[in-house]
């Protein structure tokens, strides 16, 4: 499914026009982003849990010349289902 399908039904669940539902699903993700780029985490029960983690810079080794390098520090998203999302 993608986002265009996704809209759509959206729309027919909730009985709203796709413009209505296209501008909900552009704020919901809007807001995980921002939560998620302000290092907090978003739990929705019975879905899941989304977590921004921060990894460090690390020494490591080039693959193809050989020679030890430092990696960029990043935050990267994770998502976490729940146990209802995984018995399915």
């Amino acid at each position: 499914m993608n986002k265009k399908e996704l809209i759509g039904a959206l729309a027919e669940a909730c009985g709203t026009t796709q413009a209505q539902a296209g501008e909900f699903v552009d704020a919901f993700t809007g807001t995980v982003v921002g939560q998620l780029k302000a290092g907090n985490e978003v739990n929705m029960p019975g879905f899941g849990k989304f977590i921004a983690k921060f990894r460090p810079s690390r020494e490591m080794r080039n693959p193809a010349t050989g020679k030890m390098m430092m990696s960029k520090e990043k935050t990267s998203t994770q998502f976490r289902p729940s146990a209802a999302l995984k018995d399915l």
